[in-house]
Protein backbone atom coordinates (compact mmCIF):
# COMPACT_ATOMS: atom_id res chain seq x y z
CA UNK A 1 0.00 0.00 0.00
CA UNK A 2 2.83 2.35 0.97
CA UNK A 3 4.32 1.80 -2.86
CA UNK A 4 1.52 2.30 -4.31
CA UNK A 5 0.82 5.74 -2.20
CA UNK A 6 4.04 6.52 -3.49
CA UNK A 7 3.57 5.80 -7.20
CA UNK A 8 0.11 7.80 -6.96
CA UNK A 9 2.06 11.03 -5.39
CA UNK A 10 4.24 10.71 -8.23
CA UNK A 11 1.91 10.56 -10.78
CA UNK A 12 0.14 13.32 -9.83
CA UNK A 13 3.57 15.08 -9.66
CA UNK A 14 4.00 14.75 -12.93
CA UNK A 15 0.74 15.63 -14.06
CA UNK A 16 1.22 18.93 -12.54
CA UNK A 17 4.04 19.87 -14.84
CA UNK A 18 2.31 18.99 -18.25
CA UNK A 19 -0.11 21.68 -19.77
CA UNK A 20 -3.52 20.68 -18.29
CA UNK A 21 -3.74 19.25 -14.99
CA UNK A 22 -6.98 17.57 -13.05
CA UNK A 23 -7.15 19.07 -9.77
CA UNK A 24 -10.25 18.29 -7.20
CA UNK A 25 -13.81 18.45 -8.56
CA UNK A 26 -13.03 17.42 -11.68
CA UNK A 27 -11.22 21.12 -12.22
CA UNK A 28 -8.28 20.99 -15.12
CA UNK A 29 -5.44 23.29 -14.59
CA UNK A 30 -4.60 25.40 -17.70
CA UNK A 31 -0.71 26.16 -17.79
CA UNK A 32 -0.58 29.63 -19.82
CA UNK A 33 2.81 31.25 -20.74
CA UNK A 34 2.75 35.01 -20.79
CA UNK A 35 4.68 37.92 -22.36
CA UNK A 36 5.57 40.97 -19.84
CA UNK A 37 6.94 43.30 -22.26
CA UNK A 38 3.89 43.95 -24.94
CA UNK A 39 1.97 47.22 -23.20
CA UNK A 40 -0.91 47.81 -22.51
CA UNK A 41 -1.51 43.89 -23.76
CA UNK A 42 0.79 42.28 -21.51
CA UNK A 43 3.11 43.36 -18.78
CA UNK A 44 4.13 44.20 -15.03
CA UNK A 45 2.80 46.82 -13.40
CA UNK A 46 4.46 48.81 -10.89
CA UNK A 47 4.22 46.21 -8.21
CA UNK A 48 4.92 43.87 -10.56
CA UNK A 49 2.16 41.96 -11.26
CA UNK A 50 0.42 40.98 -14.42
CA UNK A 51 -1.76 43.36 -15.86
CA UNK A 52 -3.11 44.37 -19.50
CA UNK A 53 -5.58 44.15 -21.83
CA UNK A 54 -4.40 40.21 -23.19
CA UNK A 55 -4.45 39.20 -19.34
CA UNK A 56 -7.62 40.67 -18.01
CA UNK A 57 -9.33 39.11 -21.31
CA UNK A 58 -8.28 35.71 -20.21
CA UNK A 59 -9.02 36.65 -16.07
CA UNK A 60 -12.65 37.11 -17.45
CA UNK A 61 -12.69 34.22 -19.41
CA UNK A 62 -10.98 31.85 -16.71
CA UNK A 63 -14.21 33.32 -14.27
CA UNK A 64 -16.64 32.29 -16.82
CA UNK A 65 -14.89 28.45 -16.99
CA UNK A 66 -15.27 26.85 -13.78
CA UNK A 67 -14.31 23.85 -15.27
CA UNK A 68 -10.76 25.47 -16.05
CA UNK A 69 -8.38 26.92 -13.66
CA UNK A 70 -5.90 29.34 -15.48
CA UNK A 71 -1.78 29.87 -13.95
CA UNK A 72 -0.05 31.79 -15.65
CA UNK A 73 4.18 31.83 -16.02
CA UNK A 74 5.67 34.61 -17.40
CA UNK A 75 8.11 34.22 -20.53
CA UNK A 76 9.45 36.37 -23.28
CA UNK A 77 7.70 35.06 -26.78
CA UNK A 78 10.43 32.74 -27.94
CA UNK A 79 10.02 30.25 -24.76
CA UNK A 80 6.16 30.86 -24.88
CA UNK A 81 5.85 29.46 -28.80
CA UNK A 82 8.56 27.02 -27.08
CA UNK A 83 6.57 25.86 -24.58
CA UNK A 84 3.64 25.69 -26.98
CA UNK A 85 5.34 23.64 -29.47
CA UNK A 86 7.03 21.24 -26.23
CA UNK A 87 3.21 21.19 -24.41
CA UNK A 88 4.54 22.74 -21.80
CA UNK A 89 1.97 25.29 -22.33
CA UNK A 90 -1.47 24.91 -23.40
CA UNK A 91 -1.51 28.87 -24.38
CA UNK A 92 0.34 31.34 -25.33
CA UNK A 93 -0.22 35.04 -24.45
CA UNK A 94 1.31 37.65 -25.83
CA UNK A 95 -0.79 39.45 -28.79
CA UNK A 96 0.47 37.50 -31.06
CA UNK A 97 -0.17 37.91 -34.82
CA UNK A 98 -1.44 35.84 -37.02
CA UNK A 99 0.70 34.39 -39.75
CA UNK A 100 0.75 31.14 -42.18
CA UNK A 101 3.24 29.31 -40.46
CA UNK A 102 1.79 29.67 -36.89
CA UNK A 103 -1.05 28.69 -38.22
CA UNK A 104 0.65 25.05 -39.21
CA UNK A 105 1.66 24.61 -35.56
CA UNK A 106 -1.26 25.94 -33.60
CA UNK A 107 -4.60 26.67 -33.11
CA UNK A 108 -5.94 29.82 -33.39
CA UNK A 109 -9.00 30.02 -32.03
CA UNK A 110 -12.07 31.71 -33.59
CA UNK A 111 -12.27 35.20 -31.76
CA UNK A 112 -9.34 37.78 -31.68
CA UNK A 113 -8.00 38.70 -27.91
CA UNK A 114 -7.50 42.48 -29.21
CA UNK A 115 -7.03 44.31 -32.30
CA UNK A 116 -5.15 46.87 -34.00
CA UNK A 117 -3.98 49.09 -36.22
CA UNK A 118 -0.43 48.48 -37.59
CA UNK A 119 1.74 50.71 -38.85
CA UNK A 120 5.67 52.34 -38.39
CA UNK A 121 7.47 54.06 -36.19
CA UNK A 122 9.78 56.73 -37.09
CA UNK A 123 11.80 60.07 -36.17
CA UNK A 124 10.68 63.45 -37.69
CA UNK A 125 13.43 63.67 -40.12
CA UNK A 126 11.00 61.22 -42.43
CA UNK A 127 7.83 62.88 -41.74
CA UNK A 128 8.24 64.09 -45.91
CA UNK A 129 9.42 61.04 -46.76
CA UNK A 130 7.67 58.47 -46.31
CA UNK A 131 3.53 58.49 -46.55
CA UNK A 132 0.83 56.98 -45.64
CA UNK A 133 -0.32 53.60 -48.08
CA UNK A 134 -0.66 50.38 -47.94
CA UNK A 135 1.71 47.66 -46.50
CA UNK A 136 3.41 47.01 -49.37
CA UNK A 137 3.77 50.87 -50.51
CA UNK A 138 5.19 52.16 -47.30
CA UNK A 139 7.73 49.32 -46.56
CA UNK A 140 8.81 49.43 -50.06
CA UNK A 141 9.13 53.83 -49.47
CA UNK A 142 11.50 52.32 -46.35
CA UNK A 143 13.62 49.94 -48.60
CA UNK A 144 14.40 52.69 -51.35
CA UNK A 145 15.48 55.10 -48.24
CA UNK A 146 17.92 51.94 -47.15
CA UNK A 147 16.22 52.79 -43.42
CA UNK A 148 17.47 50.53 -40.99
CA UNK A 149 15.10 48.51 -39.08
CA UNK A 150 14.73 47.39 -35.46
CA UNK A 151 15.72 43.71 -35.04
CA UNK A 152 13.12 40.87 -35.17
CA UNK A 153 13.49 37.54 -33.85
CA UNK A 154 12.44 34.64 -36.34
CA UNK A 155 9.55 33.54 -34.61
CA UNK A 156 7.88 37.44 -34.53
CA UNK A 157 5.34 38.88 -36.87
CA UNK A 158 7.61 41.34 -38.06
CA UNK A 159 10.39 38.85 -39.23
CA UNK A 160 7.29 37.67 -41.27
CA UNK A 161 6.24 40.51 -42.59
CA UNK A 162 10.06 41.55 -43.63
CA UNK A 163 10.87 38.51 -44.96
CA UNK A 164 8.13 38.07 -47.42
CA UNK A 165 8.24 41.29 -48.63
CA UNK A 166 12.12 40.39 -49.40
CA UNK A 167 11.40 37.61 -50.99
CA UNK A 168 9.42 39.23 -53.44
CA UNK A 169 11.29 42.32 -53.70
CA UNK A 170 14.18 43.79 -55.54
CA UNK A 171 14.95 46.43 -52.66
CA UNK A 172 15.60 45.00 -49.63
CA UNK A 173 14.23 45.90 -46.27
CA UNK A 174 17.55 46.23 -43.97
CA UNK A 175 17.10 44.33 -40.34
CA UNK A 176 18.89 42.15 -38.21
CA UNK A 177 17.57 38.35 -37.13
CA UNK A 178 18.24 38.54 -33.34
CA UNK A 179 16.32 39.20 -29.64
CA UNK A 180 13.55 41.70 -29.68
CA UNK A 181 13.45 44.47 -26.86
CA UNK A 182 9.85 46.28 -25.45
CA UNK A 183 8.93 49.25 -28.10
CA UNK A 184 9.67 51.39 -25.41
CA UNK A 185 13.45 50.73 -25.64
CA UNK A 186 13.15 50.49 -29.66
CA UNK A 187 11.35 53.89 -29.16
CA UNK A 188 14.28 55.18 -27.56
CA UNK A 189 16.62 53.85 -30.30
CA UNK A 190 15.25 55.19 -33.19
CA UNK A 191 15.47 58.51 -31.32
CA UNK A 192 18.87 58.26 -30.65
CA UNK A 193 19.59 57.06 -34.51
CA UNK A 194 20.49 53.36 -33.42
CA UNK A 195 17.85 52.57 -35.85
CA UNK A 196 15.76 54.43 -38.13
CA UNK A 197 12.03 52.76 -38.34
CA UNK A 198 10.06 50.11 -36.38
CA UNK A 199 6.92 48.71 -37.08
CA UNK A 200 3.95 48.03 -34.35
CA UNK A 201 0.11 48.80 -33.35
CA UNK A 202 -0.06 52.46 -32.67
CA UNK A 203 -1.72 51.23 -29.17
CA UNK A 204 1.51 49.72 -28.51
CA UNK A 205 3.57 52.88 -29.53
CA UNK A 206 0.83 55.10 -27.87
CA UNK A 207 1.09 53.58 -24.66
CA UNK A 208 4.89 54.45 -24.57
CA UNK A 209 5.07 57.48 -26.24
CA UNK A 210 4.34 59.90 -23.28
CA UNK A 211 7.39 58.57 -21.24
CA UNK A 212 10.19 57.54 -23.48
CA UNK A 213 9.57 60.46 -25.88
CA UNK A 214 8.20 63.72 -24.10
CA UNK A 215 9.76 65.68 -26.77
CA UNK A 216 8.20 64.18 -29.86
CA UNK A 217 10.34 63.31 -31.53
CA UNK A 218 9.31 60.33 -33.23
CA UNK A 219 5.74 59.99 -35.15
CA UNK A 220 3.69 57.01 -36.28
CA UNK A 221 2.02 56.80 -39.90
CA UNK A 222 -0.44 53.98 -40.27
CA UNK A 223 -0.53 51.28 -43.20
CA UNK A 224 -3.81 51.69 -44.77
CA UNK A 225 -4.39 47.93 -45.46
CA UNK A 226 -3.61 47.11 -41.49
CA UNK A 227 -6.91 46.16 -39.29
CA UNK A 228 -6.27 43.17 -37.78
CA UNK A 229 -7.38 40.98 -34.93
CA UNK A 230 -4.19 39.68 -32.20
CA UNK A 231 -4.62 36.14 -31.06
CA UNK A 232 -3.82 33.65 -28.34
CA UNK A 233 -2.10 30.55 -29.14
CA UNK A 234 -3.02 27.15 -28.28
CA UNK A 235 -1.08 24.08 -28.67
CA UNK A 236 -2.92 21.54 -30.81
CA UNK A 237 -4.05 19.07 -28.62
CA UNK A 238 -5.88 21.67 -26.80
CA UNK A 239 -9.15 21.57 -28.75
CA UNK A 240 -11.96 20.76 -26.49
CA UNK A 241 -10.01 23.82 -24.43
CA UNK A 242 -10.55 26.09 -27.16
CA UNK A 243 -13.73 25.27 -27.94
CA UNK A 244 -15.21 26.27 -24.21
CA UNK A 245 -12.82 29.54 -24.66
CA UNK A 246 -14.45 30.45 -27.97
CA UNK A 247 -17.64 30.13 -26.01
CA UNK A 248 -16.59 32.44 -23.34
CA UNK A 249 -15.30 34.60 -25.98
CA UNK A 250 -18.87 35.01 -27.81
CA UNK A 251 -20.56 36.40 -24.63
CA UNK A 252 -17.50 38.82 -23.68
CA UNK A 253 -18.22 40.15 -26.89
CA UNK A 254 -21.59 39.96 -27.55
CA UNK A 255 -22.63 41.98 -24.34
CA UNK A 256 -19.86 44.79 -25.28
CA UNK A 257 -16.92 43.51 -22.46
CA UNK A 258 -14.70 43.53 -25.13
CA UNK A 259 -15.48 46.99 -26.81
CA UNK A 260 -15.28 48.40 -23.02
CA UNK A 261 -11.69 46.64 -22.21
CA UNK A 262 -10.54 47.87 -25.88
CA UNK A 263 -11.71 51.34 -25.02
CA UNK A 264 -9.83 51.20 -21.50
CA UNK A 265 -6.84 49.85 -22.90
CA UNK A 266 -6.27 51.62 -26.20
CA UNK A 267 -8.31 53.94 -25.92
CA UNK A 268 -11.10 52.88 -28.74
CA UNK A 269 -13.00 50.11 -29.65
CA UNK A 270 -10.09 48.86 -31.93
CA UNK A 271 -12.39 45.76 -33.24
CA UNK A 272 -14.00 48.09 -35.37
CA UNK A 273 -10.94 48.43 -37.66
CA UNK A 274 -11.53 44.59 -38.42
CA UNK A 275 -13.34 44.22 -41.83
CA UNK A 276 -16.40 42.09 -41.50
CA UNK A 277 -16.20 41.50 -37.84
CA UNK A 278 -19.53 40.41 -36.82
CA UNK A 279 -18.69 42.34 -33.29
CA UNK A 280 -17.17 45.34 -34.51
CA UNK A 281 -19.70 48.29 -34.00
CA UNK A 282 -21.23 46.43 -30.39
CA UNK A 283 -21.37 49.25 -27.80
CA UNK A 284 -19.02 49.07 -24.76
CA UNK A 285 -20.37 47.65 -21.56
CA UNK A 286 -21.02 50.10 -19.02
CA UNK A 287 -19.13 49.70 -15.82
Amino acid sequence: MKKFTVLFVMILVLMSLTAGSVLADDVTQVKIGIGTDAMPNCYLDADGNLAGENYEVMTLVDELLPQYEFVYETADQDAITIGLDTGTYAAGVNNFFYNDSRAEKYIFPKYPVAAGVRGLVLRNEYKDKITQGTTEEMLSQVAKLGLVNVPYSSSESGYALYTKFNESHEEQLIFEVSEHSPIAIEVQEIINGRYDVLSDLRSSYTAVKPEVDPNDETFFVEFTDAGFGTWVLYNKDQAELVAAIDEAMEKLYADGTMAALSIKYYGENCFQYIENFEYADVAPKAE
